[in-house]
């Protein structure tokens, strides 16, 4: 398996030269520091996002064979990593992936 995501805490954005332009400039007309400016657009685009983003984790839960909740703290903690085809075919021979039914997470993919 492969790591995704990083176990560092502090969070370092680095735009392209037009969009640093843009959030200059988008920080000076709110009264904001860039810092201020990218948090403020970060969280925004975040809450727009987040019913994708759980749809997206209780698809890949349900690949695992294990509960949106425990993705969730692996994916916090550092320890969630990527699967491989060969790890997907030995969890459904061990039972660990329910296919009784729909496929969680993709019908709110829509």
């Amino acid at each position: 398996m492969t790591q995704a995501g990083s176990s560092d805490p502090r969070m370092r954005v680095e735009p392209g030269e037009f969009y640093r332009d843009l959030l200059k400039a988008d920080a000076f007309c709110r009264g904001n520091t860039d810092a201020q400016q990218a948090d403020s657009l970060l969280g925004a685009k975040l809450q727009e996002r987040e019913s994708l983003i759980v749809s997206k984790i209780k698809y890949l839960a349900w690949k695992r064979g294990i509960t949106t909740a425990q993705l969730w703290l692996d994916i916090q903690t550092g320890k969630a990593k990527r699967i491989t085809p060969e790890e997907i075919a030995a969890y459904r021979e061990q039972g660990l992936i329910d296919e009784t039914g729909d496929i969680p997470g993709l019908r709110e993919l829509k």
